[in-house]
């Protein structure tokens, strides 16, 4: 059947009661057109006239949006998947559109560039610079073709608030191409139809993308241009692939209608100075060029002096060596190392405030082990809450527990809990999301440009040196130690919740400046047995602190069994749940009777360096930890008193739940004496006041 120049005077499918089916049906009685139905559906001449036929009457108003050009008023009855009939009607009217972008994720990526074409004619704009030559494009255009247009480019557009007004009929090709069998991204079509880009962007990627808009925005114009040009050639290929999905539809069809839209290939060339469509002046990059967030940014936030960050890369097996830095202030050293108790013994020789870890440190909620035998993998599944959170956010991210991520999620806790009976806190990092969320192009994209990237944020040493020549894996372990920076300083989020812990991504808005430990104080308080850290917490909570202990969590649980709350007792309960359930599980007990009862409160009886690692996870420098040194006559009298003369001291400083105490000792943030009675409060004075000052809270 051979279709005139209007395909949309053959359409029925948006008049009253008329679908697909009938409208072919139509076509095989020789019905083709408003006129063909008009005529048949005209009823004869009667003395009584019939009621006036719907159908006539929405072909009278089609006839008249089609001599006002109103393709809305078609795209609004029309269903999505027919559009491409007014695209074929308005050919000189339809405009191709193709962005390109930073990333994936709508959350955090930008728009680099947007190129349009309409007929012969091909304009773009960059970011920073009038929007007028494509809103140009966009005055009266009838109808939009983009590839992945509907989840991607509009989505993005509208985020834009540039003004634009886009027309309502829209052709999504990557669904259009589906009904012609043409499968897949826009390049592998454009393959199996033979279209052919410029050499040299002939095999380029959205990744090469990516990179050609950070050395454009770090100076290269050439960059620029073959930016464009790989825009330019999205925009023709979809040209190529709407006209041969158009053919085979209608070939289906039995119809034969135009597909005008490749012949109508728009040019393109680069002049400097030069304004106007299909003659491209590439300007110079206009606005920020660094990361979203610098060293300096974070600087005023980090409490005290310069701290020392552990990044680490992990892979999922010591056969294969793990990216590792060193971060002390902005200097940073990398080097790959191989096993775990490498890793361990420089850990606890170089003694940092934090280690960041680009591995799943945790499970779903539920699950007990890594593997698929475990009981509860049915139930509750192989993905964490912080790993949906990003997908939603659009960064793609490995569920922990799908079969290739297992060893690294197994390798990855087993070696945070190592570093955690040395009391140094650990948190998950992703470096992918990070890098997205700071604006710094990932590894996949260019390894030059995400090595510039960090240089750029503010870091210092050989691995970012101009000449340097890194490995990817001591890139991601540098950025993984710069989210531990984003952590300590109080600029992050969170992503999670305290059964499945949380992975730490960075904060890079700075609206009102506050971070996550304003107005926080936690005072984590250890020391040997009868050294007076009950008393010592209390006149904390006088000074308007709230108190907890951990002997609360561990009565109640001792209650639960039966055995009492003896010191004994207790004793033992505590060293079952050190053995059995771990420090973590009481830590999160002793948390959750905090509730939301203030942002400022005392832990009494920290016994374990994995205690303090726990609260230092939780709250940063925010947490202070105070160990109590006193004499062992003084306990020995103090115990005395308070148990009675035939309690036995040196049973109870012996037992094995107070073991760790004595690594505390080394740990601890302030030593204070407290053999007199306003010893360590005096301290804890100056603790509270020097907090309250540093936030603000008082003169």
């Amino acid at each position: 059947m051979e279709l005139n120049r209007c395909p949309l005077e053959h359409t029925f499918i948006h008049l009253p009661r008329i679908g697909l089916r009938t409208e072919r049906r139509l076509w095989g009685e020789g019905i083709l057109t408003w006129s063909d139905l008009e005529e048949a559906r005209r009823p004869p001449a009667d003395l009584f006239a019939p009621a006036r036929d719907d159908c006539l009457a929405a072909i009278e108003a089609s006839r008249c949006a089609l001599s006002n050009k109103d393709a809305d008023y078609f795209a609004a009855r029309l269903p999505s998947r027919e559009h491409y009939r007014i695209a074929t009607t308005f050919p000189d009217d339809t405009v191709f559109l193709d962005i390109e972008t930073t990333g994936l994720s709508l959350y955090y990526d930008e728009i680099t560039l947007i190129g349009l074409s309409k007929g012969e004619r091909y304009a773009c704009w960059f970011p920073n610079t009038s929007a007028s030559i494509w809103h140009d494009l966009l005055n009266d255009a009838k109808c939009l073709v983009t590839f992945n247009g509907t989840a991607f480019d509009l989505k993005f557009l509208a985020r834009l608030e540039s003004g634009a007004n886009l027309p309502r009929a829209h052709v999504d090709l990557r669904y259009f191409a589906r009904r012609a069998q043409l499968k897949g991204g826009q390049k592998k079509i454009e393959r199996e139809l033979s279209f052919e880009r410029p050499e040299q962007i002939s095999d380029a990627t959205g990744a090469d993308a990516v990179r050609l808009w950070y050395e454009y925005r770090n100076g290269d114009l050439r960059a620029g241009h073959d930016l464009v040009q790989y825009n330019h050639s999205d925009v023709e290929g979809m040209k190529a692939i709407l006209d041969e999905t158009i053919r085979r539809v209608g070939e289906n069809q039995r119809l034969n209608p135009p597909a005008p839209f490749a012949s109508a290939r728009a040019p393109v060339c680069f002049k400097r100075g030069a304004k106007g469509i299909n003659v491209i002046d590439v300007p110079q990059f206009r606005g920020r060029t660094g990361p979203k967030a610098t060293y300096e940014d974070l600087v005023d936030y980090i409490r005290g002096d310069a701290i020392t960050v552990i990044g680490i890369d992990l892979t999922g097996s010591e056969h294969r060596p793990s990216g590792w830095c060193e971060l002390k202030g902005r200097h940073v050293e990398t080097r790959m190392v191989r096993t775990d108790a490498e890793m361990l013994e420089a850990i606890a020789a170089i003694k940092p405030q934090l280690v960041s870890i680009d591995s799943p440190l945790s499970l779903p909620r539920g699950r007990t082990r890594v593997d698929d035998d475990d009981p509860g993998r049915a139930e509750f599944g192989i993905m964490r809450v912080c790993e949906r959170m990003l997908k939603r956010r659009g960064i793609n991210v490995y569920p922990c527990l799908i079969p290739s991520m297992q060893k690294l999620t197994d390798r990855g806790m087993g070696l945070a809990a190592k570093i955690r009976t040395l009391g140094i806190p650990v948190i998950e990092s992703y470096p992918g999301a990070a890098q997205d969320i700071m604006d710094i192009p990932r590894k996949r994209a260019s390894l030059v440009q995400l090595k510039e990237g960090l240089r750029r944020f503010g870091l210092e040493g050989r691995s970012v040196s101009a000449d340097a020549n890194p490995k990817h894996d001591e890139l991601d372990a540098i950025t993984s130690a710069i989210v531990g920076l984003f952590f300590w300083s109080g600029r992050f989020e969170a992503l999670g919740n305290e059964d499945e812990d949380y992975l730490i991504i960075p904060r890079v808005s700075d609206e009102g400046r506050e971070t996550q430990w304003h107005g926080r104080l936690v005072v984590g308080v250890s020391g040997p047995i009868s050294s007076g850290k009950t008393t010592v917490a209390h006149g904390l909570e006088k000074r308007g602190l709230v108190y907890g202990r951990y002997s609360q969590v561990v009565a109640d649980e001792a209650v639960k069994q039966g055995r009492g709350t003896t010191r004994q007792a207790l004793q033992e309960v505590g060293q079952m749940i050190h053995v059995e359930l771990g420090q973590r599980w009481l830590n999160r007990q002793l948390l959750g009777r905090y509730g939301d009862r203030g942002q400022m409160f005392v832990v009494d009886g920290l016994r374990w360096p994995e205690d303090r690692a726990f609260w230092l996870e939780r709250y940063g420098p925010a947490f202070t930890h105070i160990h109590l040194d006193v004499s062992a006559d003084i306990r020995r009298q103090r115990f005395v008193q308070r148990n009675g003369p035939h309690a036995d001291f040196d049973d109870a400083s012996h037992h094995d739940v107070e073991q760790g105490v004595e690594k505390l000792l080394q740990l601890a943030d302030r030593i204070l004496p407290n053999e007199g009675e306003h010893h360590a409060l005096c301290a804890c004075d100056e603790i509270v006041t020097t907090h309250l000052r540093r936030d603000g809270q008082c003169p």
